[in-house]
C-alpha cells in the first residue's frame, strides 16, 4: 500500500517509529476527504509489519481478525440497518479485553478511531483513561475532521 502525496507525513511517522520512544497517540486532523483514514491504515500496517499485502498480518487486518489491531467506527444499527450516529461506550469498553493481555503477533498494538468526532460523551470519557495511562505497547491513531471540537 502506498500513499501518494504524503511523503513528508510518512517520513515523519517512520522517524518516530525508529526513535527510542514513539508517542502513544497521534491526532490525524484535517477536513473530510483528505486521506486521514488512509494514512491511519497505512501507519497501522507499518507498525504491525503488515505493509506487504501478501503478509499474514495484512490478511488478518483485512479479515478483521488481527489480534493486535482494532478499529472503532460507527456501526450499523441492528434494528434499522442505518449507520449509528456515534461510536458507543460499549465499543470502547470492548477494548479492555485487548488491553488485559500482551501483544500477540506484533511488538505493538494499534487502535484506529475513525472518527474521534463521532464518539458519544460516555465513549470519550471511557477512552480518556486509556489515553492518559496508555496500556503498554499501544498506539492510538485518532482521526478528526474537527479537532477544535
Amino acid at each position: 500500500m502506498t500513499l501518494h502525496g504524503r511523503e513528508t507525513q510518512i517520513a515523519t511517522f517512520r522517524a518516530a517509529m525508529a526513535g527510542e520512544r514513539m508517542h502513544h497517540a497521534w491526532l490525524l486532523a484535517g477536513p473530510r476527504g483528505v486521506g486521514k483514514a488512509s494514512f491511519a491504515n497505512f501507519a497501522a500496517r507499518l507498525i504491525l509489519n503488515a505493509s506487504d499485502p501478501a503478509s499474514q498480518g495484512a490478511s488478518l487486518i483485512e479479515a478483521g481478525s488481527h489480534p493486535d489491531f482494532r478499529r472503532l467506527e460507527r456501526l450499523p444499527n441492528e434494528k434499522t440497518g442505518n449507520i449509528a450516529r456515534n461510536i458507543t461506550v460499549d465499543q470502547v469498553r470492548l477494548l479492555r479485553a485487548m488491553f488485559a493481555t500482551g501483544t500477540s503477533i506484533s511488538d505493538r498494538r494499534i487502535i484506529i478511531i475513525d472518527s474521534i468526532d463521532d464518539m458519544e460523551r460516555g465513549a470519550a470519557n471511557a477512552l480518556l483513561k486509556s489515553l492518559e495511562e496508555p496500556p503498554p505497547s499501544t498506539i492510538f491513531l485518532l482521526v478528526s475532521h474537527q479537532p477544535g471540537r
